[in-house]
Parts: structure tokens; sequence; C-alpha cells
């Protein structure tokens, strides 16, 4: 490459950089992400909504994030902060570092799978699929990977699992089940080898909503009774247990009349919010397997009543409600 080609490619790059950097830099306390499926404009409040270490634990990751993303922008260093600009409640502001990163790196499928997830957060669930396909594709026959962190207490991830994960939900979204409960199964293949019980009960519990909503019931009924990990087990998952219990109440093992709770656990992504739309979907699905669309409303709309809008149970209430009651407000 000659010298000037490479000044303006250098140029170029710094720009785009220095425009990401400042929309980070210059986000308002209440920073407009996007719209949720009923046209409700969706904004960023406070500076830690899921609960991942302290608020001023996050805010110092993320700055130190940002001047390692400005100063090197690579793929790690770009996925890093993207990262916690997610846990901040800024999936739009995660979006446009990612993008520009993938400017740089296009066929990077780490960048790829976190742009997926960010993308399923602001309702895009086409543009969530397309990124996650393609990244699922670039990883084919390609070793496991797990993130790189930064000196935050953040889970490192096999990026695989996620990859998939995140495949499933935009496909369950958009109600195609089939698709959904194939890419849960293979994040639970991945998870059965390196993320052990925490990774493979959340990937069942999808895995069995996505076959029975597809009523594929036979095999809903035989994943369940092969799902043998307890509460023992789980001792050491850093997030709440709520797919563990929605998977108890599946088995007829607990009584929904007792189901819902609103505790907040103390761990990440597992606020009261967070659980209060967790139990709450999770009822309104074993309402809704029974074709008992009346009992099951009550609870999607408790699903939605949370503020903190990042939620997937809040984003498949919303999918499931716009699916049985159409243009009926919430």
């Amino acid at each position: 490459m000659n010298g000037l080609k490479f000044a303006l490619v250098g140029a170029v790059a710094a720009m785009a950089l220095g425009a990401a950097g400042a929309a980070g830099a210059q986000t308002p306390p209440d920073s407009y992400q996007g719209k949720d499926l009923f046209g409700q404009a969706l904004y960023a409040k406070g500076r830690n909504p899921v609960n991942v270490g302290t608020g001023d634990e996050l805010e110092k990751a993320a700055e130190a994030a940002k001047a390692a993303y400005q100063s090197n922008m690579t793929v790690d260093s770009a996925t890093w902060y993207a990262r916690l600009l997610g846990y901040q409640g800024l999936p739009k502001d995660a979006i446009e570092v990612l993008t520009v990163a993938l400017k740089k790196y296009p066929d990077a499928p780490k960048l790829l799978r976190h742009r997926a997830h960010r993308y399923f957060s602001i309702r895009e669930f086409d543009k969530s699929i397309e990124d996650g396909l393609r990244a699922a594709k670039l990883y084919e026959n390609k070793p496991l990977e797990r993130e790189k962190l930064g000196p935050f207490p953040a889970s490192p991830d096999v990026v695989q699992f996620y990859t998939y994960y995140h495949l499933g939900q935009a496909y369950f979204a958009k109600h195609d089940f089939d698709a959904a409960a194939k890419w849960f199964h293979r994040a639970g293949e991945i998870g059965e080898g390196t993320g052990g019980p925490p990774d493979v009960t959340a990937s069942l519990y999808w895995e069995y909503l996505s076959l029975a909503r597809g009523t594929h019931y036979a095999a809903a009924k035989e994943l369940l009774k092969n799902y043998d990990i307890d509460l023992y087990d789980l001792r050491d998952n850093s997030e709440g247990n709520n797919y563990f219990d929605g998977i108890q109440l599946f088995k007829k093992l607990r009584d929904p009349l007792d189901f819902y709770s609103e505790r907040d656990t103390g761990k990440a992504f597992s606020t009261s919010d967070g659980i209060k739309s967790s139990t709450s979907y999770t009822l309104a699905q074993y309402y809704i397997l029974r074709a008992e669309y009346d009992k099951a409303k009550p609870h999607l709309r408790k699903a939605m009543e949370i503020p903190t809008w990042s939620y997937f149970a809040r984003i498949q209430a919303e999918a499931d409600w716009i699916l049985l009651f159409g243009n009926e407000k919430p």
C-alpha cells in the first residue's frame, strides 16, 4: 500500500473511531436506544440496570475499556467495550462500536456474535439472525473460543455458546420454533462440555419451550425427562436459578399458584425486575402450552411491566403478546 493510500485509510478509520467514541462519551443519562415491539421508545436509565458488579465498578471499567478501544481498536478491545456498554443498557451505542470494528475486521465472528445480541436487545430480530448466522458459519470447524475480559468481574463465556443461544432467542421471538430448537440444542451441546449445569439449564429451558410451542410434544417431554440437574449442581451459578425453577414447573414439580417471585437475588441479571419478568413469563408459557390464553395474558402483561427492557423474558413476552392478542394493548 503506498503512503498516500495508507494515510487516507488511516484518517478515515480514525474519524470513524473518533465518532464512535464521541457517541459513547456524549451519551446522556436517558439515551434513546430504540423501540419495543409496541412502538414505545426505549431509553437507557441508570448506570447498572442488570446488576453486573457495582455501578462505580461498571462505570470505571467502561471508561478503561473505551480508552483501550480508542488507543488500539482490536477485535478484543471492541467486543469488551461493547459488552460493557450493553451492561450499561446502551445496546445502540454498542452496535455503533461493533459496526466500526467490523469495517476493519469484517470476518471476525466474535464481533458479529456481540452485535447480534445487541440487535436482539433493540428488537431488530432479522438483523440479529443475519449476524448470528454469519458468525456461526465463520465458526464452523474452528476451535472453541473464550471471551478475553478486561479487569472486571464478568464470566469468560465461550463465544460459540452464546452465538447459538442468541440465534435461538431471535428465532423464538419470530415464532420460528423449529429453528429456535435447533440453535438452543446446539448451545446446550457446547454448554455440556464447557459451561456446565447453568448453561445446560438455560439452553434446555428454551429448547423445551421451542419444541413444545412447535407441537413436538414427545421430544419436549423426553428432554424434560432426561434433565437431572439439581440445585447442588447449580451452587456456583453466578446468576439466579430462574430457568431451573421454570423447568421444575414444566416437570409438574412446582405449583403454579406459588411460583411467582420478584425477589432480588443480588446476582447478575437477576434483579427484582429480572426475576419478576422471568417467573411471570414462565407462568405465561405454562398456560400457553395448555392453550389457556386468557390465563396466560396477565402473566405476559406482568412480564412486560418492568423498566429493564433488555431482559429476554420481557422481549419474548412482547412477541408472544402480539402473536396471541394482536393490536390489543397490554
